[in-house]
């Protein structure tokens, strides 16, 4: 029995497991907007909203309390282990003027992370199609325009593909980009 013991092992020792965990954290915070396993997706929501929430405490105590600011400044370092993302998340040096990260969530109290499945038991319901047709999803990250395409002869191929974001608040409704799911000709063959 596994009594007291949380998460999932995902096949991967605990250092890989950690590991896994910053890969998919930074990718989150560089892009916005990440192509994962729900599994791996729901497995690193926990510590990208921990991060968001240390480094909203610490936008709170960067005027009255410099050495708090510096203190969860270096917390979440020592989590993702890149001084550029860490730069990102709390607006200093290139994304000054952008405010950072934490500051477009400070009148947010968490959810700061969305999982959109991208498949699962009902096929068609993505892209309004029926089961007969091999459902494509284009979407937008980082200006490039990309593809995905729902292949499998069975309806449980790709049932754990998932689209792992940050959630857009107000001041980014503007700047969003749309995911556009969009049915491919080609046919799947008889079950």
């Amino acid at each position: 029995m596994r009594h007291g013991k949380r998460g999932r092992h995902l096949s991967r020792t605990s250092a890989h497991r950690k590991a896994l965990r910053q890969n998919i954290a930074n990718s989150l915070f560089i892009h916005g907007r990440i192509v994962t396993t729900v599994e791996k997706a729901k497995e690193t929501r926990s510590f990208v909203e921990k991060i968001i929430t240390i480094a909203k405490k610490g936008l709170d105590k960067k005027e009255s309390d410099r050495p708090g600011y510096v203190h969860c400044y270096r917390q979440v370092l020592s989590r993702l282990k890149n001084v550029d993302i860490v730069k990102k998340i709390f607006g200093e040096g290139d994304w000054r003027e952008s405010e950072g990260i934490a500051k477009r969530f400070t009148n947010r109290n968490g959810g700061y992370t969305r999982i959109l499945k991208l498949s699962g038991t009902r096929l068609g319901v993505l892209s309004g199609s029926s089961v007969g047709k091999i459902p494509e999803l284009e979407y937008s990250m980082g200006g490039i325009c990309r593809k995905l395409r729902l292949l499998g002869r069975r309806l449980n191929d790709n049932a754990s593909l998932a689209i792992f974001e940050l959630v857009e608040t107000e001041t980014d409704v503007n700047n969003s980009e749309e995911i556009k799911p969009k049915v491919a000709t080609s046919s799947l063959k008889n079950f």
